[in-house]
């Protein structure tokens, strides 16, 4: 973290391949889960989730979801101020038939390989697209940010 904060918050986002994924149940009830993702160049998150997860029901039930990009542990200077990007997403289903639902999907093999031919062939998977609305960039102590601009890629220091 020695560049400028935008600088940092490109090249944290970019080495990220998973997040964690807040739903609510059909009772309203948190559930927390996690899934790998690919971006779009808007700014939008896809999962390529199956039917049988909690998580796949909760965002048919209710398509929203709040979702946290987070540093590992291990490379965290202080557990206490990891590296993190939250979103807070409005989410819609991506149907097979749409221009961008093989691109999104072949785009996810060049991510995570092998594995994603045969969830392709899976009847019971969806693709879903998170569409943040607002988020937040936490670099460190002292360092949070307010994401703004039409693709929340512009940082605005948080303070007290």
């Amino acid at each position: 973290m020695s560049n400028s904060p935008e600088q940092d918050f490109v090249t944290f986002k970019a080495k990220i391949k998973t997040l964690s994924l807040s739903t609510l149940t059909a009772t309203g009830r948190p559930n927390i889960s996690y899934a790998p993702f690919i971006e779009d160049e808007n700014g939008c998150f896809y999962l390529f989730l199956s039917q049988l997860a909690s998580h796949t029901q909760d965002l048919l039930n209710q398509p929203m979801a709040s979702i946290l990009l987070i540093e590992d542990e291990q490379d965290a200077r202080q557990l206490f101020a990891r590296q993190r990007i939250s979103y807070d997403c409005d989410v819609s289903i991506v149907q097979s038939d749409e221009a961008c639902y093989s691109d999104r999907l072949d785009k996810f093999e060049q991510s995570f390989g092998s594995i994603i031919p045969l969830l392709r062939s899976l009847p019971d998977f969806i693709l879903f697209k998170l569409t943040p609305t607002e988020g937040r960039y936490v670099q460190g102590f002292g360092k949070a940010y307010q994401l703004t601009g039409g693709s929340l890629t512009e940082l605005e220091h948080v303070s007290a």
